[in-house]
């Protein structure tokens, strides 16, 4: 609703500002046109190329596909006026594509901008403007620039539906201090970041956009970038993380579908304190949620089928107060079988009796149950003889599902919590693993057998299969 508001405010005001201007048709020399005309004209171009302009007073230039090329030190489009708007243009080339230089009001809508040095579209200093519709894409590849869409200082702007695809590292970049910004339904794909914001940003609106298939990470927010929301993303397929902080706290991150993302589902490194991680999908990823930070509150989310949920080394709130209730993991194995603040009141209340343990210090106190399944079952298993001597072998079976490939089954043996010499690999036939563990590493004594399972995800389950007792040959 918000960026909507900025949106209509904004045409409203340009409607007004060209309404009583008149209307130019150009197809040749369009800075001479622009030199000529009145404040309030709109320019008609003609389809054909260009070259690159200044506008330093407030116009509405209309492209028809029309080419706009420079040299690859200079901008294609440099405005240094408020109030004016480019739609409809191709823009190559230049050191910038389309730059606003300290200016509010203008409307940039529509046009491809590609293969410039620097920005494909940039807000230095400028304030109120609306950027919409755009496609900056294959931007910053020479190693100079890097950004498909860059804002610097910049404020109350409304970037919008655009779309930012394999620029040299950001598809979207603010730095440093932009606040107030509205960043909604953008496509940001293939680049190193999709959205990247450092130093200093706050209050901004990151909403519904699309950050996918970056080199690193989809969102990164680093360096006192605080007091943001970040709302309803779709986030997957990077290659590092879906959401990174560092240094950067007091944001909420709410309603975001974050998955098959290759390290981190959401990442807060440093003192990325007091966030608030509510109501997300975080799925798939070696490492669900990643948090070295404290007082973060992170609740109401589903966490599935990562390899690792949750890794804390911090000191974080992991559910809501009874009612409101935790997150739900797909690897909670407890039973809903009573209720309460206490969970001692007989009768199921969707939340797990049992607390859920994220590390040794911190739990869930109330998962939410729901979709849980285990990666990994043992559902039947077999250890014979239970008595031998040393020397002989044990036969060992376990009968296994899962839903990714096994890659590694392995048994060893453990005395008193230490491990003993020697280990057995398990094959398979059908869902029966099966192998003979030999005693001849072992001394007399008591162990348990214990079946360590990887599978293709890198997921482990370890379990008990039984115990045994070795004995003296003589």
């Amino acid at each position: 609703m918000r960026g909507k508001a900025v949106l209509i405010a904004c045409a409203i005001f340009l409607a007004a500002c060209v309404a009583d201007g008149a209307t130019v048709q150009v197809s040749s020399n369009l800075q001479a046109a622009i030199d000529a005309a009145t404040p309030g004209d709109t320019l008609q171009v003609a389809s054909g190329a260009y070259d690159k302009i200044t506008v330093t007073k407030s116009l509405n230039l209309v492209g028809n596909g029309s080419l706009i090329t420079a040299g690859d030190r200079d901008a294609c489009v440099n405005i240094e006026a408020d109030n004016v708007s480019v739609s409809g243009f191709v823009i190559r080339n230049g050191f910038y594509g389309i730059k606003l230089n300290s200016v509010k009001g203008c409307r940039i809508s529509n046009n491809s901008v590609f293969h410039c040095v620097q920005p494909g579209i940039a807000l230095l200093y400028s304030d109120g403007n609306t950027i919409t519709g755009n496609n900056a894409s294959l931007n910053g590849l020479g190693g100079e620039g890097w950004y498909g869409i860059y804002l610097s200082n910049s404020n109350d702007n409304l970037i919008a539906d655009n779309a930012a695809y394999g620029n040299g590292a950001y598809g979207i970049n603010l730095f440093p201090s932009c606040n107030n910004n509205t960043i909604i339904g953008n496509v940001l794909k293939g680049n190193m970041y999709g959205l990247y914001m450092f130093t200093d940003c706050a209050g901004n609106l990151i909403e519904s956009n699309i950050m996918s298939e970056n080199t690193n990470s989809g969102l990164d927010l680093r360096l006192n970038c605080h007091d943001n929301s970040v709302l309803n993303n779709t986030i997957q397929n990077n290659v590092v993380a879906g959401i990174s902080l560092l240094d950067s706290g007091q944001n909420l991150i709410r309603g975001n579908n974050v998955s098959e993302n290759g390290r981190y589902g959401l990442q807060a490194q440093g003192s990325s304190d007091k966030n608030t991680i509510i109501n997300n999908t975080i799925s798939d990823s070696k490492s669900g949620i990643f948090v070295e930070s404290s007082g973060n509150q992170i609740y109401g989310n589903r966490f599935m089928e990562n390899v690792v949920q949750a890794e804390e080394r911090g000191k974080n709130i992991w559910n809501a107060s009874y009612p409101r209730g935790g997150n739900l993991w797909s690897d909670y194995q407890g039973t809903d079988e009573m209720n309460g603040p206490n969970q001692d009141m007989p009768g199921e209340d969707g939340f797990g009796d049992q607390p859920y343990r994220i590390n040794e210090i911190s739990q869930d106190k109330y998962p939410i149950m729901g979709n849980q399944v285990m990666q990994i079952s043992i559902t039947e298993k077999s250890v014979t003889p239970e008595e031998v001597r040393v020397g002989d072998n044990i036969a060992i079976k376990a009968w296994l599902k899962s839903k990714y490939s096994l890659s590694q089954v392995s048994v060893h043996a453990y005395s008193s919590g230490v491990e003993a010499k020697g280990y057995a690999r398990l094959t398979s036939v059908g869902d029966i693993y099966q192998g003979t563990f030999s005693t001849a590493l072992l001394d007399p004594g008591r162990y348990e057998i214990v079946l360590t399972v990887r599978d293709a995800r890198g997921f482990e389950l370890k379990e008990t299969l039984g115990e045994v007792s070795v004995v003296p040959r003589s």
